[in-house]
């Protein structure tokens, strides 16, 4: 990304040299644009902002609940992969924090989020071997659980909502990326869910730090802002918040 920026960083210089005022200006505008978005910490301070209010300094203060769910961030079942799984995103960072409030006895049930039908195991969720892997190393003493076959949040919501009325849960732990929470509550709560919102997963910083190269890093953080915005006002046109 930045060697791409400084080459046309470049070939702008030089058309202002040669005095060529509009292919310079038109040229410009993509430099100018990348130096913004990947440059300055503005999209450090949006996500930072989202994130900040689910900040929480101590798990041990947060309150007992009948179960905690840690939505699904892909599983990435690979069959050749000794363990069956390989976890993206911010997968790790939600599962083992559910994994640790279980272990500080905020809960005696871990429900692991859901997600796509794995293709070597019809109408099986590709989270079961990582429930298995749980259960395997003794993380937890808790039951492990998942929401089964998932393509969303909204999916997730609805099966625990029918776990619950099941379970006759009236307040869970809801983990997940702090990014996300915002939309994950609404959507549960929508669904008759009682939450409490954990966040994990932090990504912005507040930094006030700017580089000469745009980094790739600030735009994979605009691809997941833009997400979470956009996503919003989709469920709410849905009508799924």
């Amino acid at each position: 990304m930045g060697a791409i920026w400084l080459l046309l960083f470049c070939l702008c210089l030089l058309l202002l040299w040669r005095r060529q005022w509009r292919n310079a200006a038109w040229l410009g505008l993509p430099v100018g644009l990348l130096f913004l978005f990947g440059s300055l910490p503005v999209v450090d301070r949006l996500v930072w902002a989202a994130e900040r209010p689910y900040v929480t300094s101590d798990l041990r203060q947060l309150p007992g609940a009948d179960a905690v769910v840690a939505l699904g961030c892909g599983s990435g079942v690979v069959p050749p992969n000794p363990l069956n799984f390989c976890l993206s995103g911010g997968g790790v960072n939600r599962y083992l924090t559910g994994v640790f409030l279980t272990r500080l006895g905020k809960a005696p049930v871990l429900v692991l989020g859901g997600d796509a039908e794995a293709p070597d195991s019809p109408g099986q969720s590709k989270m079961v071997p990582v429930e298995n892997w749980i259960r395997a190393w003794a993380l937890t003493s808790a039951m492990v659980t998942n929401l089964g076959i998932c393509g969303t949040t909204h999916d997730e919501a609805m099966h625990c909502a029918d776990l619950a009325a099941q379970k006759r849960w009236t307040r869970i732990l809801l983990v997940t990326s702090a990014l996300h929470l915002p939309r994950a509550v609404a959507v549960f709560r929508h669904q008759g869910v009682t939450v409490v919102p954990v966040g994990c997963d932090f990504q912005g910083s507040g930094s006030s730090n700017w580089n000469l190269f745009p980094s790739q890093h600030r735009f994979e953080l605009w691809a997941l802002y833009l997400h979470e915005k956009v996503g919003w006002w989709v469920y709410r046109w849905r009508g799924w918040i």
